[in-house]
């Protein structure tokens, strides 16, 4: 079966849920009302910006850059270095200031009683999704592939339960599991 690709240069732009920054949904469970258990999305952060709250989510996220994002989650100061990993949840209080315009992260959103999740960056590899949920995959440079196919950088695929591909380069890997 052939992996479908989502191009990032194809996804529409849409207002964050506070309305103060932008965002670009990769994949979700969403219903004809918006309603969704979990949600993948590349958002842009300019300037110091508070984060949206989701109650009852757990939030993974990856710093894309350029440059750093200093985060201060519940008072906590954090700095992602770009590929860095950090999770917290939905009801934390957190804030972003990026060190260099332009800065992307990718969110991972999963309901806390509905999925399990794990994010992570990985090279090259074999990658087989689970049966417990579906895996993205986000290609992190402009000569990464699936499968031989080249990809552009932030491009996307989604692997349904059972699914194996063959990766080139650097991508992030969301791996979902129902619980």
């Amino acid at each position: 079966m052939t992996v479908p690709i989502l191009e990032y240069s194809a996804l529409t732009p849409r207002a964050w849920k506070n309305g103060l920054g932008i965002t670009r949904t990769l994949f979700d469970d969403a219903d004809a009302t918006d309603a969704w258990t979990w949600r993948i999305s590349i958002a842009e952060i300019t300037g110091t910006q508070p984060y949206s709250a989701y109650p009852g989510v757990r939030r993974g996220q990856v710093a894309l850059g350029p440059g750093a994002v200093d985060l201060v989650i519940n008072g906590r100061a954090e700095t992602l270095a770009v590929d860095d990993v950090i999770a917290f949840d939905g009801e934390d209080e957190v804030s972003a200031t990026p060190r260099e315009a332009g800065f992307l992260d990718l969110n991972v959103m999963t309901r806390r009683d509905a999925w399990d999740s794990t994010v992570e960056v990985i090279d090259a590899t074999t990658v087989s999704a689970e049966p417990g949920g579906p895996t993205t995959l986000i290609a992190l440079d402009d000569d990464g592939a699936i499968d031989d196919r080249p990809l552009a950088r932030l491009d996307a695929a989604l692997l349904e339960p059972g699914m194996t591909c063959t990766l080139r380069g650097r991508f992030v890997i969301a791996r979902l599991r129902r619980i």
